[in-house]
């Protein structure tokens, strides 16, 4: 009896080595087919995103269209040929970066050049500052003061200051000098007509102080700006006959020969 059993043992062996073959050949086959549509799946979305990149570069007519996008082109077409020959998928390549742009330094910003005619308005303060210091007078530093706000153009703080010093010290070598700068910015302020009257003050009550010829000189020139000529004539005669040997005595002749074509 045992020896029957025995060799019914032995005859099950070649059997059961079969069915072990068998299971192990269709648990191979259902890796393999797994292994096969992972591979598919794998294909198809490289291939996506390679329809994806180049419809990109397409539509972007050009403008995208880099050295970055042409390596990432690549390197999906390698990874779509190599899977597609059964060879292991290559590590996406990572996307390149363009190299971080450095802001330029900021640089500080200039002030606006100042224009022609405020330079020259400060370079005749400065001339009128330097000619007043070597007036040995008590109200010289009061007229030096009022000065430095008219160098900045501060019209509207300069105009009362000078009047009221013109009007305190109607004896002082720098009375005329008062008038005249506060007539300049009155003119310098669009007040024409004002300036025109604070300058007949300097000719009437100072004629023969040192501002008498640049008065009748500006008051000539407003007169032409408000399209008065026969009034500019009179005040340009008048320097000339006046004060003959002036700077401004000069300027009123070539003025008037201009006037006369």
């Amino acid at each position: 009896m045992r020896r029957r059993v025995a060799r019914a043992s032995l005859a099950l062996l070649p059997a059961l080595a079969g069915c072990a073959t068998r299971a192990d050949l269709l648990q191979q086959e259902r890796q393999m087919r797994g292994l096969v549509q992972e591979n598919r799946r794998q294909i198809e979305q490289v291939q996506r995103e390679l329809e994806r990149l180049r419809a990109d570069v397409e539509e972007g007519g050009g403008h995208r269209h880099t050295a970055a996008s042409d390596d990432r082109l690549t390197a999906l077409e390698q990874r779509v040929a190599a899977l597609e020959h059964g060879a292991p998928a290559a590590p996406e390549a990572p996307a390149v970066s363009p190299p971080p742009t450095t802001p330029p330094p900021a640089v500080a910003a200039k002030p606006p050049p100042a224009a022609p005619e405020d330079d020259e308005w400060r370079r005749e303060v400065a001339r009128e500052q330097s000619a007043a210091g070597t007036v040995n007078v008590p109200e010289r530093a009061d007229y030096l003061t009022i000065l430095d706000g008219l160098a900045r153009k501060d019209c509207a703080r300069a105009i009362p200051q000078l009047n009221s010093f013109a009007t305190n010290h109607r004896d002082s070598p720098l009375a005329d000098n008062a008038l005249y700068w506060a007539a300049r910015c009155y003119a310098a302020t669009g007040k024409q007509n004002e300036a025109i009257s604070k300058f007949y003050d300097v000719t009437l009550k100072y004629p023969k102080g040192d501002r008498a010829a640049a008065a009748l000189w500006a008051q000539g020139n407003l007169f032409l700006e408000m399209g008065d000529t026969p009034d500019a004539r009179i005040n340009f005669s008048k320097l000339i006959r006046d004060y003959p040997s002036s700077d401004e005595a000069t300027r009123a002749r070539q003025k008037l020969m201009e006037l006369e074509h």
